[in-house]
């Protein structure tokens, strides 16, 4: 079922700029992404920071696609993507590596 979900087509959520999957749209004076191993709370800090709902339970990979909000600070607005755990072979396409590699960085 893990791998079913992770090949299949996914839609980016809302609250800092529109696209879908990895392909979001930049909105705001800057970007930062939020890159990790899977269950560490990237998807609560989002919520917490953004007040952009990001689904987040007890299990792996429940985080698919990029999920964007956006914050205020000092004047500046901030956009963050929630992208999905990174994992052991992830250069190698597991658990949707090859995606989140090549989108960290342009979340700069």
């Amino acid at each position: 079922k893990l791998r079913r979900e992770l090949l299949a087509e996914a839609t980016g959520g809302g609250g800092g700029g529109g696209g879908e999957g990895f392909d979001v749209k930049k909105s705001g004076d800057t970007r930062v992404g939020l890159v990790g191993f899977p269950s560490v709370g990237k998807s609560t800090l989002l919520t917490t920071l953004t007040g952009t709902f990001s689904e987040a339970a007890n299990y792996e990979f429940t985080t698919l696609t990029a999920i964007p909000g956006t914050m205020k600070y000092r004047g500046a607005k901030i956009q963050i993507l929630d992208l999905p755990g990174i994992i052991e072979g992830a250069k190698d396409g597991k658990g949707r590596g090859r995606q989140v590699i090549s989108a960290a960085p342009r979340a700069t």
